[in-house]
């Protein structure tokens, strides 16, 4: 492997404007890690920053690290030695829904900047982006115990006074393949499935949109019109995060997540059929469940999220729930 650094002056390029567990090998004993204070059922989801410091400068090159931000963003700062992926490139934009891209799509982008087949993938973001690489992912079939998601995102790098750089680095192209083809359902639910699951009483439909989106007091850009599917919680994404202290932007602890889910009916005995306006907050919520012990195989992303649902014929409902 050759790393090189591309020089400063290629960023005048860049415009100015926003352009199931499978088997594995053990986890690396620097990659096992679990949130302050957490006490999650599945703490190796995880990566804090100090644990990824010490893979950086140890020089460990069984991982790659990835930055999924928009490459505005990224090239004004971020983590030494991150590649960049934005959203975009991780959707398939053939379909009236944005949706999942195909298993090939993946391998060769991944491939193509240096991600192989073997390395642990630590992703990191801003926001909720990261989450949505590590379910597609998961979908498609690659190790659970190869995968880490920087607890507090950039926020928790930079609060730690660690130094952030500009260039990008360059790692020869990798062989990554999915190792086997996924379960169609694994994660994932269409129209069909959640419309199935109303009024089941061992399913539920969770909505993690903001309240005004979730009551349809307003319309975000791309659905037909306001409102929730019938019989959906409404519990916000954010409200997964700490929101003040030394650990903001974290996930909440396991206890807290659990509490959060459950008080509204939301617990472990039942099928949790998650949706956004797409798929990119719901699958920082099934993170979060899972986090909290949540059967990773009774939760799913319905891909096409409140997008989909308000340009069928299914009904929709507005207000405070009853």
């Amino acid at each position: 492997m050759t790393l090189n650094w591309r020089p400063r002056w290629l960023l005048l390029k860049i415009p100015a404007a926003l352009l199931l567990a499978w088997l594995a090998p053990a986890v690396s004993p620097h990659l096992a890690g679990a949130a302050p204070q957490g006490d999650y059922a599945n703490p190796q989801v995880l990566i804090q920053a100090e644990e990824l410091k010490n893979l950086i400068d140890k020089k460990d090159p069984g991982f790659r690290l990835i930055d999924f931000r928009h490459q505005a963003k990224y090239y004004l700062g971020h983590i030494p030695g991150a590649i960049q992926v934005w959203r975009p490139e991780t959707e398939n934009r053939r379909q009236p829904v944005p949706g999942l891209p195909a298993p090939a799509h993946l391998e060769k982008l991944l491939g193509r900047l240096g991600v192989g087949s073997n390395h642990t993938i630590i992703i990191y973001s801003d926001q909720c982006d990261h989450t949505r690489l590590w379910w597609l992912l998961a979908h498609y079939g690659f190790p659970l115990s190869r995968m880490r998601l920087l607890d507090g995102g950039l926020g928790a790098w930079k609060a730690k006074g660690y130094p952030t750089q500009l260039t990008s680095p360059h790692f020869q192209p990798a062989s990554f393949r999915f190792p086997a083809a996924p379960l169609k359902n694994y994660l994932l639910a269409n129209l069909e499935e959640v419309k199935g699951a109303r009024g089941r009483p061992d399913k539920v439909i969770l909505d993690v949109r903001a309240p005004r989106l979730y009551l349809g007091e307003v319309t975000k850009e791309g659905a037909a019109r306001p409102g929730r599917i019938p019989g959906a919680v409404g519990i916000f994404w954010e409200e997964n995060r700490l929101t003040a202290g030394p650990y903001k932007g974290y996930w909440k602890s396991a206890a807290e997540l659990k509490e959060l889910y459950t008080s509204r009916g939301i617990t472990p005995d039942r099928d949790v059929y998650i949706y956004g306006h797409t798929d990119l907050s719901a699958s920082f919520t099934l993170v979060s469940l899972y986090l909290a012990g949540y059967p990773l195989d009774r939760l799913q992303v319905y891909g096409g999220g409140w997008v989909d649902w308000s340009r069928s014929q299914e009904p929709a409902a507005t207000g405070p729930a009853k």
